[in-house]
């Protein structure tokens, strides 16, 4: 009987699946700590500071929301919650929304309550491999998306422009 008891827990009669748990957890733990790192050196942890010129795409934005908007109020991408920026400027045109007509035809018409709305801004980052990386942490490429925002603004937009320039 006390052969019975000896092989209870045991996995292949060899090792207590407890503690071969805990050891694949450990070891797991490990190699993410691991990779972590050097992600965050692939990333661009090692290149020098960039200054980071960029234009982001807002649309539709409401007239209100525009017109708090004001020059070097800070910017930050609001998924991570760090600052990537300042506005340098911004422009608006008026938003087209689509309008389908009743012959089926659809025509595109300014909508007299929204904007789309450009904002250019200025921010530190790193150049990566993979590009530009605006706080150290945000990619930064044409057509690439983010949440916008701003002491006066949340917005979802895309990159227009980015210019990367070295700092001396």
């Amino acid at each position: 009987m006390s052969n019975r008891t000896e092989r209870r827990g045991k996995l292949f009669g060899l090792f207590n699946i407890l503690d071969l748990t805990v050891v694949i957890f450990i070891a797991a733990l490990a190699v993410v700590l691991v990779m972590r790192g050097s992600l965050r050196d692939r990333l661009g942890g090692a290149s020098p500071d960039v200054e980071i010129h960029f234009s982001v795409r807002l649309e539709p934005v409401r007239i209100m929301t525009y017109m708090a908007l004001e020059k070097d109020q800070p910017l930050f991408d609001e998924e991570t919650g760090m600052q990537i920026g300042v506005i340098t400027k911004f422009t608006a045109t008026p938003y087209m929304r689509e309008v389908t007509l009743s012959n089926g035809s659809i025509l595109l018409s300014p909508d007299p309550e929204y904007y789309t709305v450009i904002v250019h801004g200025v921010g530190s980052g790193r150049n990566s491999e993979y590009g530009p990386m605006l706080g150290g942490s945000r990619l930064c490429s044409p057509g690439g998306l983010i949440k916008l925002g701003s002491t006066r603004l949340s917005s979802n937009g895309s990159f227009d422009t980015v210019e990367v320039r070295t700092l001396k």
